[in-house]
């Protein structure tokens, strides 16, 4: 277990410096996030947890964010993201190409339910692996007229779990 780790934190390090490319595909990544995970947004640490769930028989993964969800699955090459989100719109997000090792950026490429083109909605979705329990999340709004961008740091409440997994 212990060699695992420094494994893995030797793999981040690694690829964070662009030393190696994972082998992992980006959603086999994401299945590694299950389990809970506290919220904090700055200073503060939310009553929610974060959930990552494995299901379909393995073919998609959940994330509950309060009463919001989040579902990723593949579609051939692409990794998708369908938020339902609070507003009562659907984002449906594509991963982007060529990001960052460790870095994993989600585009609004098209909307369910979008009330009017200046409604409040999800335009992009960062995920930043810091270590194997620690993952920065920006979450970026667009209301037709401006964005602002929502950020929060994950920490993996499950010990046992690790990203990667």
């Amino acid at each position: 277990m212990i060699l695992r780790k420094v494994g893995f934190l030797l793999f981040l390090m690694l690829t964070a410096s662009g030393a190696v490319e994972s082998s992992e595909t980006p959603f086999e990544i994401f299945k590694g996030f299950e389990g809970k995970w506290a919220i904090r947004s700055g200073q503060t640490t939310l009553s929610i947890e974060m959930t990552y769930e494995s299901g379909s028989k393995g073919s998609i993964v959940t994330e509950q964010f309060g009463k919001e969800l989040s579902v990723f699955y593949r579609d051939g090459q692409s990794l998708l993201m369908t938020h339902f989100c609070n507003a009562g719109n659907q984002p449906r997000l594509r991963l982007r190409e060529n990001t960052r090792p460790g870095v994993f950026e989600f585009q609004m490429f098209d909307i369910t339910n979008l009330q009017s083109a200046d409604a409040d909605h999800v335009e992009k979705v960062i995920y930043k692996i810091i270590d194997d329990k620690t993952i920065d999340l920006e979450v970026v709004w667009n209301n037709g007229k401006s964005e602002e961008s929502e950020k929060y740091t994950l920490t993996r409440l499950d010990p046992e779990k690790h990203v990667g997994n």
